[in-house]
């Protein structure tokens, strides 16, 4: 899979195969124009280096027809001609979808691939089952169609390979529903540890048959905080980010960049942007844009330059280093820092 996953997401893979580490199954996630994200998740025949060698070229292929195609449907047409070309790719299973992050709406595809699993915060599930057709290279000329879904906030997405429910001599619809149940028990849970729940609550008293490709998406609610102008509010502040980045399982090392610009920028609406006047507040908004973290720090005081003391005046340089875009408004209603979190 990819190097960096976009916030909010989570995958696993785990090879039936000992003790190779390559298979026949991939995810993956590409960041498409306009802030939307494709999501793949595939499975080809056969297991080992044989598997691997196919399911490496329809990876490539499939990413850079999703990235020059209007939608799924026909980035998996035009994969299925592919497939038709490569010895053994014959009957290899896609899913395929094009998400947007800010409205939650989800186009996707399907050819031959087990349904896509919705986990809705008020509690019920949804099978993506529409949008539905052959597997790969099976009737290269047929046309695709797909589907819409709605992610709501807070919503839970799972993607997979037949491998995580397929057992001999037991219905797939149960260890599907397995599956479902899990993923709504995993509301309140990072995604990253639910995850490593769905993969250890799924697994066979034996292992797992077949590879498994797991890929795992929860749609975060933004997180909006008005606090009062006081440094004691900080440290509750700083807990309340912790935990949204926490949901996210973004990596450790870019959300603690997030904590320290938030952080940064909050001390010093408190203290250039009230200071001597009194009662104030301070708001903090943090939410998901594409694959970044967008953060906004905004007061209705009078900002005041920092004083030329030898240990401060370094919150700017600092949220500056850690942020990758930074954009500061001021004006008689307040200032408003807008910081943007993701590769610099």
């Amino acid at each position: 899979g990819p190097g960096r996953m976009p916030p909010g997401f989570a995958a696993r893979y785990e090879p039936a195969t000992p003790p190779l580490e390559i298979g026949g199954d991939w995810y993956d996630v590409a960041e498409l124009p306009g802030g939307r994200i494709g999501i793949i998740v595939g499975d080809c025949v056969g297991r080992g280096l044989g598997a691997a060698s196919v399911m490496g070229q329809l990876r490539s292929a499939c990413r850079a027809l999703l990235l020059d195609s209007p939608g799924p449907a026909r980035a998996l047409a035009a994969l299925d001609r592919f497939a038709a070309l490569i010895p053994d790719a014959l009957a290899t299973t896609v899913f395929c979808g094009v998400l947007d992050p800010a409205t939650g709406k989800l186009t996707y595809a399907s050819a031959g691939h087990p349904p896509g699993i919705l986990a809705l915060p008020d509690g019920r599930t949804e099978l993506l089952d529409q949008g539905r057709s052959l597997a790969l290279a099976l009737d290269p000329d047929r046309p695709r169609g797909e589907a819409t879904a709605h992610v709501p906030e807070g919503a839970l997405l799972l993607l997979y390979t037949d491998g995580l429910v397929e057992r001999r001599r037991v219905d797939m619809d149960l260890t599907t529903a397995q599956a479902a149940s899990l993923l709504r028990g995993g509301q309140q849970v990072p995604v990253a540890d639910l995850a490593d729940t769905l993969m250890a609550g799924l697994a066979p008293a034996a292992g797992y048959e077949d590879d498994v490709a797991l890929l795992l998406y929860r749609r975060p609610a933004p997180l909006d905080l008005s606090f009062p102008a006081d440094p004691d509010e900080l440290a509750l502040i700083r807990r309340a980010l912790r935990g949204w980045l926490g949901q996210l399982s973004l990596d450790p090392m870019a959300a603690q960049d997030v904590l320290i610009a938030a952080c940064e920028a909050c001390a010093n609406a408190i203290e250039h942007g009230y200071l001597g006047s009194g009662a104030g507040t301070v708001r903090l908004r943090a939410e998901v844009s594409g694959p970044d973290v967008l953060l906004t720090v905004s007061d209705q005081g009078s900002w005041r330059p920092p004083r030329q003391l030898r240990d401060r005046g370094h919150g700017l340089k600092l949220i500056r280093a850690t942020m990758r875009d930074v954009a500061i408004t001021s004006g008689d209603s307040g200032t408003t820092v807008r910081m943007r979190a993701g590769h610099r």
